[in-house]
């Protein structure tokens, strides 16, 4: 009997090629340029986000590795067992799991980098917490299942995932006094080990849970933008001014995201009543 690989899924293949994508460009840019522009903009930073407000960071930096060997292994796990899970969760469930973990060690990095002010030179980049969350998840469906650890040794996937757990934890303690890159990689593994022991691992309450997450998240939006709507033309013209006066003080750095944001609103429903 001829070995039929698994037909590839749709999230999974959307996230191997925008790893590959990046990859891709990442080794052209090294070929051809001394600076890393990539790696500024993508990878997360303390910095980055806390001075330049480039928020988007905590979304990028899972998708840029930082060596080709990372990325290699990172995405053939993706592969193994990212498929069964999306089959098993629907695409969308499937794509909000991986968000999530990702997220999850972008933040737990973050956190260590505003704790530990010495650190905070430090860049995250990498999907490795996402991956480990997938393995979690994989183990908790599967835990039977026989795998091949290093392609080598035939184990089951809860011994596999038990000593991976373990390898990620003595990498994150042993590198932690020069990096916190490998400590936040656990971020994701935590989180996902939280997420899926607080819903039994049943696809249909751990959809609930993200369905009241983006429920929130709409509701805020939407009541931010109702005090916009609701604020007369004085109103908005006394904090344009306030806010003005602020640039004028410190400039276009000194004003939070929330002032930039505030500024484009105001900005887009003046033109609009003109008009």
């Amino acid at each position: 009997m001829n070995f039929q690989p698994p037909r590839i899924s749709p999230v999974v293949l959307r996230l191997i090629l925008l790893q590959l994508m990046i990859g891709l460009g990442l080794l052209f840019q090294s070929l051809f340029f001394s600076f890393s522009v990539i790696r500024q903009y993508l990878e997360l930073s303390f910095t980055g986000v806390s001075t330049h407000y480039y928020f988007w960071q905590f979304f990028s930096a899972p998708l840029v590795h930082s060596d080709g060997l990372q990325l290699f292994f990172n995405l053939l796990t993706l592969y193994m067992f990212g498929i069964d899970l999306e089959q098993r969760w629907s695409s969308k469930g499937f794509f909000r799991y991986f968000l999530f973990c990702a997220l999850a060690s972008s933040l737990t990095f973050f956190l260590l980098a505003w704790a530990i002010p010495s650190m905070r030179s430090d860049t995250f980049s990498g999907s490795t917490g996402a991956i480990l969350g997938l393995l979690i998840a994989y183990a908790v469906y599967w835990p039977e299942r026989q795998v091949y650890f290093f392609f080598l040794f035939p184990m089951r996937m809860k011994v596999v995932v038990l000593i991976t757990g373990l390898l990620a934890l003595w990498y994150a303690v042993s590198s932690a006094s020069y990096s916190l890159g490998a400590t936040a990689h656990l971020g994701g593994l935590v989180a996902a080990g939280i997420l899926l022991f607080a819903t039994g691992g049943e696809p249909t309450r751990i959809g609930r849970v993200f369905d009241a997450w983006s429920a929130k998240f709409k509701t805020r939006q939407t009541k931010k933008s109702e005090v916009l709507q609701g604020a007369t033309h004085l109103e908005l013209e006394a904090r344009i001014d306030v806010i003005l006066d602020k640039i004028s003080r410190g400039g276009m750095s000194s004003l939070s995201a929330a002032e930039k944001k505030f500024l484009r609103d105001a900005s887009d429903r003046m033109n609009k009543t003109r008009h």
